[in-house]
């Protein structure tokens, strides 16, 4: 399914070249971007439960380059967040029911992607753009629970790092001559470290500001 979904987006890529595009001075800054998002994150991670997806949201910003007059690089910052997640069960030990367990978790990620993007669609003042590129996330986690089963409290702390690949589409639409909107949709898998094999759907809108 995953090898389909590359070679789809790769054919995408590779004949985006016969949509129309208008001329426009290659080099330099293209734009900045600040940005809403909410992502949806599931199956893969170490410390996530199996069948469990869980809804990160935050901000973030992005600066485009341009590199010609269809190809373009970004890099972003973003940071995302789940918020406090407090479970309240019991536990059911080989000598019945032996109480009550509460849990809280959070985890909290900062995003760092570098992508290349390309110019699919240019009918002014509307844009549409491919994107695929890297992206490293460092996750912070915290987790508490009151007791387990040898009915001791358990913290937890940790920090790690993982890379994977995203693709994605973007659509801007210039409102006045230096600024605009902008919505994102985009796909991701990690393919190191802690988020490993972990599959994210991510949708950002927000603010441009256009340099040119």
């Amino acid at each position: 399914m995953k090898t389909r979904l590359l070679f789809v987006i790769f054919i995408s890529i590779s004949s985006a070249s016969v949509l129309s595009q208008a001329p426009e001075k290659a080099g330099g800054l293209s734009d900045i971007k600040l940005a809403y998002s909410v992502s949806s994150m599931s199956a893969g991670g170490d410390h996530f439960r199996k069948g469990e997806t869980i809804i990160p949201f935050g901000i973030g910003s992005d600066i485009t380059f341009n590199l010609s007059r269809r190809f373009f690089s970004d890099i972003g910052i973003g940071f995302r967040t789940t918020g406090k997640r407090i479970t309240d069960s019991f536990i059911l030990s080989e000598f019945g029911y032996s109480g009550p367990v509460h849990s809280e978790s959070m985890e909290s990620y900062l995003d760092i992607p570098v992508h290349i993007k390309f110019r699919a669609l240019n009918t002014k003042p509307f844009k549409m753009f491919l994107s695929f590129g890297p992206k490293g996330t460092i996750t912070h986690v915290k987790y508490y629970s009151d007791r387990g089963y040898n009915g001791q409290e358990y913290r937890y702390k940790g920090t790690t790092f993982s890379t994977g690949l995203d693709f994605g589409i973007t659509e801007s639409l210039k409102i006045t001559g230096k600024t605009g909107v902008f919505a994102s949709q985009s796909y991701g898998y990690y393919l190191m470290g802690d988020l490993k094999e972990l599959e994210i759907f991510d949708l950002k809108t927000g603010l441009v500001y256009f340099f040119k």
